[in-house]
């Protein structure tokens, strides 16, 4: 049997035995595990069923657990897992985020300064299909940034006026969001604002 490949979003333990997983072919579902020890943000392997609205996962394997990414800066990590569940519908498909996310686990190297978390970030609600409306986000520059690769948006410099542009667009992505007051990790986003 193929197994299907996964992201582990939020636990739900103890309360209930439950785990939302960002699955790379089916997307965001909720499952039942067979085993307890999975980490926020691992990346596991596993058979799946489903069973009325609810799936069951097992014969897990932890295929990678990014220590590495969780150690630089672990609020960052935190706010894309977060991000990912409360903007990604139950059950919808979105392979650019989990390939996203995936390359932030092996290549997080390249992202460390704050400015390289913002393109990701950015990088990210593009894919999320989140773009603000307002002719100031509707110009060439974003546009284009929002159709380059990672690797390619990584390797700019971009001006101040850019920067604090950027700022914007990423805290109308996340304010229009129903879910924005329970974003344990917004702070991400104002506390690193250009000043």
């Amino acid at each position: 049997m193929i197994k299907n490949t996964g992201i582990v979003l939020k636990k739900y333990f103890p309360l209930k035995k439950t785990i939302s997983i960002l699955d790379k072919d089916i997307g965001k579902i909720q499952c039942i595990p067979k085993k307890k020890c999975l980490p926020n943000g691992s990346i596991v392997s596993y058979l799946i069923t489903k069973r009325k609205n609810r799936y069951l996962i097992e014969n897990i394997e932890i295929l990678y657990v990014p220590f590495n990414t969780a150690i630089d800066d672990i609020f960052f990590f935190h706010h894309i897992l977060e991000i990912c569940y409360y903007f990604i519908p139950q059950g919808a498909q979105n392979a650019e985020a989990f390939s996203l996310i995936h390359y932030l686990y092996y290549f997080g190297y390249r992202i460390k300064y704050i400015i390289d978390k913002k393109l990701f970030l950015f990088k990210l609600f593009i894919f999320l299909g989140l773009y603000p409306e307002g002719e100031k986000f509707q110009t060439p520059i974003f546009h284009k940034l929002a159709i380059e690769s990672i690797d390619t948006l990584l390797d700019k410099k971009l001006h101040l006026g850019i920067e604090k542009d950027l700022d914007m667009w990423l805290h109308l992505c996340v304010q229009v969001h129903p879910m924005f007051r329970h974003l344990k990790t917004i702070n991400f986003l104002y506390n690193n604002r250009c000043p």
